[in-house]
């Protein structure tokens, strides 16, 4: 069904809050209506609510005036505003009360794309034209992340980073000669690159209130990569710290993550009033080949 193009009408907490827990409704948005029209089919043939329009201006209006939207299709080339900065722009205007899953399109799949895709944590890159069980993969994926968000809200559950790390690196085996023609940096370069990531997330804050990029599961994880390509001990003080949020909150997701499998943690047998933290060897691996597509990508360019 097309959009109609409505003025926003505000929507309080309570009343996002009810439609989040409904089934959702997928939105596509791409200047291409050949790929609106046999994406929304397959949305029919799956038996999901759906509307599509062609530019990032009427998605926008209809994710205001519809709270039932809740995954996001978006293509990687539109103009002026792409699908990363559309889904980005969509999370800052619904904030945290009504979480949005979003699938990005794209005529092909490069190791840029896959990595902006980590950025705005996209639960799947769909190359064009898409394929039914691709997806119907994808949208089923889309509805997992919504009820992990749903459950971090809820302070019942953590999002599994190094799976949604592990599946986006998978993607690019679609396209092994772009990935691997760069070659494999050295621990050298890829110290480089994370210290830029992490000197980059830190320059925002000069121009933007922090609270707005509060993330501190992976500034978490970032800073134990740090220490783990420096070879230094981490305490669980110190990593709460470059957290960036409040004690309390940072200790609550260090329990999250190291429940969840992706932080390990023990006593120092220095000084045993004070616990140490580093990285599983699996979380340790995924960062580790995050950082290899990055520096990567950012090299060919």
């Amino acid at each position: 069904m097309a959009s109609q193009a409505l003025s926003p009408q505000p929507l309080d907490t309570a009343l996002q809050t009810h439609f989040s827990n409904q089934a959702p409704t997928v939105l596509v948005v791409d200047n291409d209506h050949d790929c609106i029209g046999q994406s929304t089919r397959m949305l029919d043939d799956l038996n999901y609510r759906h509307s599509g329009v062609t530019s990032a201006r009427d998605a926008l209006e209809l994710l205001t005036q519809d709270p039932t939207v809740q995954i996001v299709v978006a293509g990687a080339q539109m103009p002026t505003v792409d699908g990363f900065v559309l889904i980005e722009e969509a999370r800052t205007r619904m904030g945290h009360a009504r979480p949005l899953a979003a699938i990005i399109m794209s005529n092909r799949v490069t190791a840029e794309l896959a990595v902006r895709c980590l950025h705005v944590e996209a639960v799947d890159l769909l190359c064009k034209p898409l394929g039914f069980e691709d997806y119907s993969t994808a949208l089923r994926r889309a509805n997992r992340y919504l009820e992990a968000r749903r459950a971090i809200a809820d302070g019942a559950a953590i999002f599994d980073f190094s799976q949604h790390l592990g599946r986006l690196m998978r993607m690019l085996d679609r396209a092994p000669s772009e990935s691997q023609s760069v070659g494999m940096p050295t621990d050298t370069e890829i110290s480089a690159t994370l210290k830029k990531i992490i000197s980059t997330r830190g320059l925002r804050n000069r121009y933007f209130p922090g609270q707005i990029f509060a993330d501190p599961a992976w500034d978490i994880l970032l800073d134990l990569a740090r220490a783990k390509l420096d070879g230094e001990q981490v305490s669980v003080s110190s990593v709460c710290i470059a957290a960036s949020v409040p004690m309390s909150t940072a200790l609550r997701w260090v329990k999250q993550m190291t429940d969840a499998g992706l932080l390990k943690r023990w006593t120092d047998p220095k000084d045993r009033r004070r616990d140490l933290i580093a990285l599983t060897d699996s979380t340790a691996e995924s960062m580790r080949d995050y950082l290899v597509v990055v520096h990567n990508a950012f090299s060919a360019l």
